[in-house]
């Protein structure tokens, strides 16, 4: 008999075990609910620079991605996650349909970066470079409330690749002292390497005296070359000498010709 009584309480308080748990979870999974049965809606227009010849921002290119989202803490403090809508743009505008409360949400709308082409102005060292499009943390349309119709504008950053190189043609005549006897004057085949701290090249003076070569766009340069000087009146004795310019910084190629003066040079051997 005791045996039977023992068993009937056990079962009874695994009962009300089952039963408390389960009361619990209703509790947590109501207090998590979330109303988002009213809805605003939010139309965005999407703008980059993609033509420096145009006057004006262009349209972002169609089927670019966007996201439009609202945190789901807006319709209830307990909530964690995200509501996400993906949309595309269209003619430069994406619109969506989303979910507010009377007191108001905040929409957040994060477009994808893109990479294109971008036109560059009259007079440009490139006709075009390549630019990422990206507008970092999206934007936000505030306050949006039952029934409303949102209008929001937005407009891409555009930047450089790491890698951006960009030249300047320029031209110059060479002036030295490589024989005394002659003073300064116009210097032929000199090999002359135009430098700076992250690239170089070698050019050659012609019959004249006049080099061409392509320069970093905006970036001061120095040229030097080396040259068996006659440095002595009345003989053909010669050394070796260095020869140093400094180079200004050209943010456009000109056909026009400058002039590089490298003075007497210094000994070098």
């Amino acid at each position: 008999m005791n045996y039977f009584r023992s068993k009937l309480m056990g079962l009874a308080l695994l009962a009300a075990a089952v039963s408390f748990v389960a009361c619990d979870d209703d509790v947590e999974t109501s207090s998590l609910v979330l109303d988002q049965t009213q809805e605003a809606t939010v139309t965005a227009y999407l703008y980059a620079e993609l033509d420096k010849t145009e006057l004006g921002l262009e349209h972002a290119p169609n089927g670019t991605k966007v996201f439009v989202s609202v945190d789901n803490s807006e319709f209830n403090p307990n909530a964690k996650g995200t509501w996400i809508d993906t949309v595309y743009v269209q003619n430069g505008q994406i619109e969506s349909v989303v979910p507010v409360t009377s007191q108001g949400v905040t929409v957040r709308i994060t477009p994808a970066e893109f990479v294109l082409e971008q036109k560059q102005a009259f007079n440009s060292v490139s006709e075009t470079l390549e630019k990422i499009f990206k507008k970092t943390g999206g934007s936000t349309v505030g306050n949006v409330k039952p029934g409303e119709h949102r209008i929001h504008e937005i407009t891409y950053d555009d930047e450089d690749f790491d890698n951006l190189a960009e030249f300047v043609d320029r031209r110059f005549t060479v002036w030295a002292i490589v024989n005394v006897e002659d003073g300064v004057k116009e210097v032929a085949g000199a090999e002359i390497t135009f430098h700076n701290g992250d690239w170089s090249t070698t050019v050659t003076s012609d019959a004249v005296g006049i080099v061409t070569v392509a320069l970093p766009k905006g970036e001061a340069t120095t040229a030097v070359f080396t040259y068996s000087k006659k440095w002595e009146v009345d003989n053909n004795n010669r050394k070796t000498y260095r020869y140093t310019s400094s180079v200004s910084a050209y943010n456009e190629s000109s056909p026009a010709l400058g002039d590089l003066s490298f003075g007497e040079g210094t000994l070098y051997e």
